[in-house]
């Protein structure tokens, strides 16, 4: 019996797990940047056990909304912003683009910052000198130019991207796996951790955002967004939809697995820390569990902000072309040439934020405010979509979906706007 015959006949075969694995991938790699990496520590160390439940809600909206962009990448002939552009007019998809394209350019350079950070946890510990001074400025670029290559030096840009980003989130999960062997969490504080309930002090400002800020980083639109061009250069078709259950599956095992794992190494050896940076939580594992964790944290650390770069700059890359009616594929110029910009921009801010001891408040600000029109934006063109699919039972369930995620953007994004004003207002 060939191989063709038992998959027709096994439904969702071994090689269809396979193949559903490289988009969930590509997903999971903007979403477990740096960003992710941070406030799932500050979020273990502020609350210990008491949160993950949090975490496992964001890991199962964002299953649902990478299904949803799944259906959606299989359903239309058009790119979504062509769709878009095609029954709303050019000028509201090239709104849309841009503000994408900005969001993600505009957190490029947290994930540059995360590598430099890693540079510097490695020059101190070889004594500094010139080495401290320029190395981490000689990494970004050197990391940057490497991406760059990637995109044009590969034949089939998205697939050897696909390959890189499972090599590198495979190093991030090692790196996290041996820290929590390490610290041997509590199994019955984990458990207690599943059941929802609001910690001490839980409707405080401070703990509101900062637990919104963890489910934001989990529950990515633009991550799931990104799903409906991967779908398409994959080439899926509606025979290949049970791909795209097995793909949920896939992103709930890689996104909220990595995420579990950081937020409880967190939860039982640095509960009760002030947690400013990535760097913090490095610094703080060495004392308490050995040398070994620190170099471990690094490796999943750079492995997330190297795999994170390079998705997120492609994602903007991509959305801006496609809005603006270019072609929307990695292997074609314009998505390149975008992507390599979204890059460019990232890296520069993150040189000058280092090199000229910029504070980099003021752009947090200005990120969180795009974050604040773009993420509904975005949740509003998937429902959009969604509705103008074939009537069919899977319409329904894109429908439902859809508006639940439109309605969770709004309530985030309004939290944060509360926050922006607060701020405002405080200074």
């Amino acid at each position: 019996m060939s191989e063709a015959t038992i998959e027709k006949q096994s439904g969702i075969s071994l090689l269809r797990v396979v193949k559903a694995i490289g988009p969930a991938i590509v997903v999971a790699s903007v979403v477990l940047g740096p960003g992710s990496i941070l406030s799932n520590s500050k979020v273990g160390a502020a609350y210990g056990y008491d949160m993950i439940w949090v975490l496992g809600l964001a890991s199962v909206f964002m299953a649902l909304t990478v299904f949803l962009a799944a259906v959606l990448g299989i359903s239309y002939a058009e790119t979504p912003f062509t769709e878009i552009a095609n029954r709303l007019g050019r000028p509201v998809s090239i709104v849309i683009g841009v503000v994408f394209f900005l969001i993600t350019s505009c957190f490029q350079f947290t994930n540059n910052l995360a590598i430099i950070d890693v540079v510097n946890i490695a020059t101190e510990s070889a004594g500094g000198g010139m080495l401290a001074k320029y190395g981490s400025l000689v990494a970004i670029v050197l990391v940057n130019l490497g991406l760059i290559w990637a995109l044009y030096g590969s034949s089939a840009p998205y697939r050897f991207i696909e390959k890189l980003m499972m090599v590198m989130v495979g190093l991030m999960l090692l790196g996290f796996m041996v820290n929590l062997i390490f610290v041997q969490p509590s199994l019955p504080g984990v458990l207690g951790g599943m059941v929802p309930k609001l910690p001490e002090g839980g409707t405080s400002p401070e703990n509101i955002v900062m637990l919104l800020g963890m489910f934001g980083t989990t529950f990515s639109i633009a991550g799931a967004f990104y799903q409906i061009y991967a779908v398409r250069e994959k080439n899926w078709t509606r025979d290949d939809l049970a791909n795209g259950i097995v793909d949920s599956i896939a992103g709930i095992a890689v996104l909220g697995g990595i995420s579990f794992v950081i937020m409880i190494t967190s939860a039982t050896v640095l509960h009760g820390a002030n947690l400013t940076n990535i760097t913090d939580v490095a610094k703080q594992l060495e004392p308490l569990i050995g040398p070994q964790a620190k170099v471990m944290f690094c490796i999943g650390l750079s492995a997330g902000a190297f795999s994170s770069l390079l998705v997120n700059a492609l994602i903007g890359g991509t959305a801006l072309s496609d809005s603006l009616g270019l072609p929307a594929s990695v292997k074609d110029g314009p998505v390149k040439a975008m992507t390599v910009a979204g890059l460019m921009i990232g890296m520069l801010v993150a040189i000058a934020i280092n090199w000229l001891e910029m504070s980099n408040v003021q752009l947090i600000v200005f990120a969180q405010a795009l974050t604040v029109i773009g993420v509904p934006l975005l949740a509003f063109a998937m429902l959009f979509l969604s509705l103008k699919l074939e009537p069919s039972k899977l319409k329904a369930a894109a429908i439902a979906i859809a508006s639940a995620s439109l309605l969770l953007a709004l309530l985030l994004s309004g939290r944060m706007l509360m926050s922006l004003i607060q701020k405002l207002m405080a200074s």
